[in-house]
């Protein structure tokens, strides 16, 4: 009897998984229908506070390889507009798995021209243009310099832009918003527009000239991003009183054991490289004492160099500690820090 009854739990469990391995395509296909209508009706601005001034992190790395860092890029939202500073590899993926709308996005501002904060320009206005049919170029600012750039990213994307326009057609993918335009600045106000106010300062990043940072007001809250440079006083009188310091940081005895590794393996030429690159980059304590100098009330840091695996990144800022006494942030890319007169949230918006 035991036999029989055993016999026949068995013949229903395999019937039970001949029906599930039968219907294991409908399966998949409802678990990605269903993830596909949240994913498309996504709006991650709504879930925002509209009074808040939000910084998004779509690159937080250098470029030094790195799986869970795309290269620089910050993005600032204010009033449901969003202002992007450098685009460097990985920017629009980035941005795009956050959930940012592209079509908000009131334009790019370099703060210098190192590929890396800038190579991933082309397509962010691709996806911008595809994806939200961009009746505009993807404008761009930055130092002397930057037209050429755009002009030489819209000249190689062109015999791809009308593939895009033949199959799709101009009402969805306009002719008149492809490419980019590249407009040089100065330092001083470069932008003043219902109530944000971009203010671009010069920083030490020789033999790189000029090489920018940059202040957003809004609505009596602010941002100032250091963009890559050597310690600077410039840089604490742009952030006085800021609510955000964001600055880029390098680990000298981190990248002096890079050195001596590649010298011992045999590789002069990116020892030199290693050798070279803590000249014109500002350690955890720079900033740390920048942030001091300026009264900012909170620090984050970013454009890690290098990019080690995030177990290790508390070694990369560990010299910043006892140095300010604000909050101070280690970001990684998708994070959120969210700015308001009580103080700053964080969240992560690619978890």
């Amino acid at each position: 009897m035991k036999r029989n009854i055993f016999g026949a739990a068995i013949l229903v469990i395999l019937i039970g998984l001949g029906i599930l391995w039968a219907q294991a395509d409908a399966i998949r296909m409802r678990v990605y229908t269903a993830a596909a209508t949240r994913a498309l009706a996504r709006d991650p601005l709504a879930t925002l506070n509209a009074k808040a001034l939000h910084v998004g992190f779509c690159g937080t790395g250098s470029p030094l390889p790195n799986r869970e860092r795309g290269e620089a890029c910050t993005v600032v939202i204010a009033g449901g507009r969003l202002f992007v500073f450098d685009a460097g590899e990985a920017a629009a993926r980035t941005l795009g798995s956050m959930g940012m709308p592209l079509g908000k996005l009131e334009g790019v501002w370099l703060t210098h021209l190192h590929s890396d904060h800038f190579n991933g320009l082309g397509n962010l206005a691709l996806q911008r243009w595809a994806g939200t049919s961009a009746t505009t170029p993807l404008a761009v600012a930055g130092p002397e310099g930057v037209a050429e750039v755009t002009e030489g990213l819209t000249r190689a994307y062109r015999i791809d832009s009308t593939y895009r326009i033949a199959h799709h057609g101009e009402a969805v993918v306009p002719p008149s918003g492809f490419g980019l335009t590249g407009t040089a600045i100065a330092p001083g106000l470069v932008h003043d527009r219902d109530g944000v106010k971009i203010t671009a300062f010069a920083v030490p990043h020789d033999p790189v000239k000029p090489a920018f940072g940059y202040r957003l007001d809004w609505n009596g809250l602010s941002v100032t991003i250091s963009g890559d440079t050597a310690k600077a006083a410039e840089i604490a009188r742009a952030a006085k009183g800021t609510d955000l310091l964001v600055h880029e940081v390098l680990s000298p005895r981190m990248v002096k054991v890079l050195e001596q590794a590649a010298r011992a393996a045999g590789q002069p030429n990116r020892a030199r490289i290693m050798a070279d690159i803590p000249g014109y980059h500002a350690s955890a304590a720079d900033a740390a004492d920048t942030a001091k100098a300026a009264g900012a009330k909170a620090l984050a840091f970013t454009h890690l160099v290098p990019s080690v695996p995030n177990a290790l990144m508390p070694a990369v800022v560990a010299d910043a500690q006892g140095r300010f006494d604000g909050p101070m942030f280690t970001m990684a890319d998708g994070d959120v820090l969210s700015i308001t007169a009580q103080g700053i949230t964080r969240q992560n918006m690619l978890r």
